[in-house]
C-alpha cells in the first residue's frame, strides 16, 4: 500500500467496488458515468488504485461479466474485500497509459466545448457520457437543453484537447429534434 496519495486533483474515477469475487479478495469494480475506463488492462497499467483514501498496488485485472477484477495488495481474503463494497476506486491520472492517436479517457474530454462543424455554432458542453454496446453516446448540455450525440466517426469529426473543443457534425435533423 502506499503511503502518500497524490494531489486531489490529479484522482480520476474509474468506478465504485460492487461487491467481492471469491475467496481469495478479489473485487469488483462496477464502472459509472463518470469512470475514466472499464478496461482491465488500463487498471493493471496505473499499477495503483486509491480507494477509500488509501493506495493500493494492483497485482492483478481481469473482467467478470461487466464488471473489471482486482487483486489488491494487502486484500487477501473475501472478507476484506467486502469492507471495500461501496467506496469509489480512483487513479492516478498522470499514470495513464497513452493511448493511440484519436482516442480519448472520459476524463480528458468532459466539459470540452461541443462545437457544430457545420455552422460553427456552440452546441454546449460534453456533461457526460453514457456506454452502450453498440457506441458510446455523448451527453451535451447547456443550459437546460441537453443533446444526445452517437459517438462515431460520422458524427464526432475532431476532438482537440488543447483548443478545448470537439467538433459535430449531426446527422440531419437531429439539432431540430432538441429545438426550443
Amino acid at each position: 500500500m502506499s503511503s502518500k496519495p497524490p494531489h486531489p486533483e490529479a484522482l480520476i474515477g474509474l468506478g465504485q467496488v460492487s461487491g467481492a469475487q471469491g475467496l481469495q479478495g478479489a473485487i469488483k469494480v462496477r464502472a459509472d458515468a463518470e469512470a475514466a475506463t472499464s478496461d482491465p488492462e488500463v487498471f493493471a497499467a496505473l499499477g495503483e488504485v486509491w480507494i477509500g483514501g488509501r493506495g493500493y498496488e494492483v497485482i492483478k485485472a481481469g473482467r467478470h461479466k461487466s464488471q473489471v477484477l482486482l487483486w489488491l495488495e494487502g486484500v487477501d481474503n473475501r472478507s476484506r474485500a467486502e469492507e471495500l463494497a461501496g467506496l469509489k476506486v480512483l487513479g492516478d491520472r498522470r499514470r495513464f497509459p497513452r493511448l493511440p492517436p484519436g482516442e480519448f479517457y472520459w476524463f480528458q474530454v468532459l466539459g470540452l466545448s461541443v462545437v457544430n462543424e457545420a455552422d460553427g455554432a456552440l452546441l454546449g458542453y460534453l456533461d457526460h457520457i453514457i456506454p452502450t454496446p453498440g457506441h458510446d453516446v455523448y451527453v451535451v448540455r447547456r443550459g437546460e437543453r441537453e443533446i444526445l450525440l452517437p459517438a462515431v466517426e460520422e458524427v464526432i469529426v475532431d476532438i482537440n484537447l488543447e483548443a478545448g473543443v470537439i467538433k459535430v457534425l449531426p446527422p440531419l435533423g437531429l439539432l431540430e429534434a432538441y429545438a426550443d
